[in-house]
C-alpha cells in the first residue's frame, strides 16, 4: 500500500508574525512619544542619547526579523527538498516490496522431472497425469498451454522415460506404468525418481508380469509454496 507523505513544518509562521507585530508596535510607540521628548524637563543631550537608543534598538529589530525572514525561507527550501526525498524513498520502497513480491513468486516454482528406468527388453511407457487433467505419454507428449513434456520415450529395454515440468502447477500429480509390449520371459522391474529443486524422491520399484498392465506408480503433490510430496 502506497505511503501517504506527510508535510514537515519546519518554522512556525506564527512565532514570526507576532515577532513583526512586536516590532510595528515598538515603532507606533516610539513615534507617539518622540513629540513628547522635549516636555520632559531633560535636557537635549538626554532627548538625543534616548533616540539614539531607540534608533538602534530600532535597527536590531529590523535586523532580527530580516535574520528570521531569511531562517524562514531556508527552513521552507529544506522542507521541500526533505518532502521531494521522502516521496523517493517511498517510490524505492514501493519497488523493492514488489521486488521481493517477484522474488518470492519465483522461488515457488519449481520444476520437476520424473524418470523411470527397466533392464528388460520390453517396452514401457510412463504416464503422467497432471492437475489440470492432462496426461503425458507417447502419443501426447506435450499440450497447448503447458511447457511439460515427455522428454524421452524408449521403444525397448533396457531403457528409460523422461518427464520434465520446468515450472510445475501446484496440486496432485499421478504416475502411472504401462506394458506396452511384454518380449522378455521374465517379469519387469521398473524403477524410479522425482527430482525437484530442493531435492529428490527415490520411488519403491514395482515389477509387472503381463502386456498391458498399467498400475499406478506414485502420486505426488506440488504445493503453492514449490514444495513436493509423496502421497
Amino acid at each position: 500500500m502506497k505511503r501517504r507523505n506527510q508535510e514537515i513544518n519546519i518554522f512556525s509562521m506564527s512565532a514570526l508574525d507576532l515577532f513583526a507585530s512586536a516590532l510595528g508596535a515598538f515603532i507606533l510607540i516610539t513615534l507617539i512619544l518622540f513629540p513628547f521628548f522635549p516636555n520632559t524637563g531633560d535636557s537635549p543631550e538626554r532627548v538625543a542619547s534616548v533616540r539614539a537608543e531607540i534608533a538602534d534598538e530600532m535597527a536590531a529589530l529590523q535586523q532580527a526579523l530580516a535574520q528570521a525572514q531569511t531562517q524562514l525561507t531556508q527552513a521552507s527550501s529544506d522542507s521541500q527538498s526533505l518532502q521531494q526525498q521522502l516521496g523517493s524513498c517511498t517510490s524505492d520502497l514501493d519497488s523493492l516490496q514488489g521486488q521481493v513480491q517477484a522474488c518470492r513468486a519465483e522461488l515457488a516454482q519449481t520444476f520437476v522431472l520424473v524418470v523411470i528406468s527397466w533392464s528388460s527388453s520390453d517396452d514401457v511407457d510412463l504416464h503422467v497425469i497432471d492437475p489440470a487433467g492432462n496426461e503425458y505419454y507417447y502419443e501426447d507428449d506435450r499440450f497447448p498451454g503447458s511447457d511439460a513434456a515427455l522428454e524421452e520415450d524408449n521403444t525397448q529395454g533396457p531403457g528409460n522415460e523422461i518427464w520434465l515440468s520446468p515450472q510445475a502447477m501446484p496440486g496432485d500429480y499421478e504416475v502411472y506404468i504401462n506394458m506396452y509390449d511384454k518380449s522378455d520371459d521374465s517379469p519387469a522391474s521398473i524403477r524410479g525418481s522425482i527430482l525437484h529443486q530442493n531435492g529428490q524422491e527415490q520411488l519403491t520399484s514395482i515389477t509387472i508380469n503381463n502386456q498391458d498392465e498399467k498400475p499406478l506408480f506414485v502420486r505426488f503433490n506440488v504445493s503453492a509454496e514449490g514444495n513436493v510430496s509423496l502421497r
